[in-house]
């Protein structure tokens, strides 16, 4: 599915946290994996790096950081090919992306994790830059939550009013059980299991499950089916500025979620 994974590091127990995962795809995909780190410079002065040192230093401490990262993948998947990607600007999320563009990486896996107590930056400001912003399908996993060995059962939800339907594509290239379901309000749930029909009808390929739920709060009860299905991932669908709805999905799923463009 993927020939090109990018997973941003600063070396922190965060990033870490995420990188067995992205190995985990690489290795089933046959992917190069690409560690970015990116140089914090000061806006106001974009080549002065905001911990100034010498180059060599930075050159020394990526280099170990990156060995270091390479052991864990010969451990767990000798056949992965790595390549470290170092970059410098004042805003690593923008950078982040366009590392990814310029690789023309085709997944970004990155970690959600809470930094702060304002509950909008709970997925952390890089993070939200880079979700928000996506060159590439991101793959975003929150901080401690429960270890997947691979993505195979993955949650769809969709509305009657959709008109794109790229996490779906993706979702039935990448699953084995698919689980597309429309959470509504109780006069519409015929229309909606029609249309959940319909649309399932057209994909063939892993085995596809059709769920209506009743309910107003689409986010809890989307994050509490995954979690009652014991899904692997939530695919969503990402236009432009995520809705607070989808935030809400990523800051409290206990799976990963994929964000596509």
């Amino acid at each position: 599915m993927f020939r090109r994974i990018l997973i941003p590091t600063d070396f922190s127990s965060a990033s870490e946290w995420v990188f067995d995962d992205a190995v985990n795809i690489a290795g089933s995909s046959g992917a190069e994996l690409l560690i970015v780190h990116v140089r914090r410079t000061w806006a106001s002065s974009p080549d002065q790096l905001r911990f100034p040192a010498d180059s060599s230093l930075y050159d020394y401490v990526e280099q170990q950081e990156l060995e270091r990262l390479r052991e864990r993948v010969r451990r767990a998947n000798a056949s992965v090919t790595t390549r470290l990607i170092v970059r410098k600007a004042s805003d690593v999320g923008e950078e982040i992306g366009r590392a990814a563009a310029d690789e023309k990486a085709d997944l970004i896996v990155i970690a959600t994790h809470a930094r702060h107590h304002v509950a909008h930056l709970l997925v952390g400001s890089t993070t939200m830059i880079v979700i928000e912003k996506p060159p590439a399908p991101v793959l975003a996993i929150r901080y401690g939550i429960r270890k997947r060995e691979s993505i195979q059962r993955i949650v769809v939800p969709v509305h009657l009013q959709q008109t794109s339907h790229a996490a779906l594509e993706l979702a039935v290239r990448a699953a084995q059980e698919l689980h597309l379901i429309m959470v509504c309000k109780d006069d519409e749930s015929a229309k909606a299991e029609t249309h959940l029909r319909e649309l399932a009808a057209r994909f063939s390929g892993p085995t596809i499950k059709t769920s209506v739920l009743r309910g107003s709060d689409i986010e809890k009860e989307v994050v509490r089916y995954a979690d009652k299905q014991n899904a692997d991932a939530i695919f969503l669908n990402a236009g432009g500025q995520l809705s607070e709805g989808k935030l809400d999905i990523i800051r409290n799923a206990p799976v990963p979620v994929m964000i596509v463009p």
